[in-house]
């Protein structure tokens, strides 16, 4: 155990006033052990400096290392709060840009949609196109084979409404009040026949037409009754012809569709007609109208 320096000279202090005096070898000795113990204490004072002053400096670099690491606590907190800021900035992104994928896909579906529709309508299209280029070349082959009977007056032909008509005058075709044909009419149903039944893919309806001369008979009460017989009496005509029956049709409709106003002779005359429709082709119409 190390002995305190100050504790040694009051002890040898005390020592020499209790004895009184001393031999001269005895006080040398006592006065070598009070200079050894201020020695002591002097070292001691000055090893505690030290230590004190080793103490303050590693202190100073225990504080410093503490604010070192202080700083970098709060560095990496900023750091740590600027990530979190990030990822949830990234998140927000992720988020929008998974919305703007799925708006893409829908919309993409949509266009594969719609370009499906497009491709239906340009084959509907092409369809009709080639359904009109196909009548326009009937129409042009039917006005060369119906010259002659077009230079003489005895029929026309025209495109109404799409439709390729046929018209015959009724005066040709039959005396005043009556569905039977003239000999006239006959003969020139039998060229009209024998051109369509070679047609074979398409329909025709014959429209029988009136003036608004009103007429009253037992066989015949109205003008519509009038115009259907008398189209009907084409339709069998044309079937002895070669037309195929299924490929034709008759309507009446009496003087409710005039060509031309009923206050003259001429105007009437013209209002008393047949009509040969070349119907359009049901079908191609049908797929247009769907993928339209």
């Amino acid at each position: 155990m190390r002995r305190n320096p100050s504790i040694l000279l009051f002890a040898a202090v005390s020592s020499t006033l209790l004895t009184g005096c001393v031999k001269k070898s005895t006080h040398q000795v006592t006065l070598d052990e009070l200079a050894a113990a201020r020695a002591a204490q002097a070292a001691f004072r000055d090893s505690t400096q030290a230590r004190e002053a080793e103490w303050r400096e590693q202190e100073a670099g225990y504080r410093e290392e503490i604010a070192r690491q202080m700083a970098e606590v709060e560095r990496l907190e900023a750091e740590l709060d600027d990530t979190e800021a990030r990822r949830a900035e990234l998140e927000r992104y992720f988020e929008e840009a998974r919305a703007e994928v799925h708006r893409l896909e829908l919309v993409l579906q949509e266009r594969g949609a719609e370009a499906r529709q497009l491709q239906n309508r340009l084959r509907a299209l092409a369809a009709v196109e080639r359904e009109v280029r196909e009548r326009n070349q009937i129409y042009e082959d039917v006005i060369g084979r119906f010259r002659s009977l077009i230079d003489a007056g005895r029929l026309s032909v025209s495109i109404q409404r799409g439709r390729m008509v046929i018209n015959l005058p009724q005066d040709i075709l039959f005396r005043s009040g009556s569905a039977a044909l003239a000999t006239e009419g006959r003969q020139t149903l039998a060229e009209v026949g024998g051109v369509l039944s070679e047609l074979s893919d398409r329909t025709f309806q014959v429209e029988g037409h009136a003036d608004n001369v009103p007429i009253a008979t037992e066989q015949f009460p109205s003008n519509w009754e009038l115009s259907a017989a008398r189209a009907l009496s084409v339709v069998h005509l044309l079937v002895g012809e070669g037309v195929p029956s299924a490929n034709l049709s008759g309507a009446a409709y009496g003087e409710f569709q005039p060509v031309a106003g009923n206050d003259t002779a001429d105007g009437r005359r013209l209002n008393r007609r047949i009509e040969i429709v070349m119907l359009p082709n049901l079908d191609v119409i049908a797929d247009s109208a769907i993928t339209g």
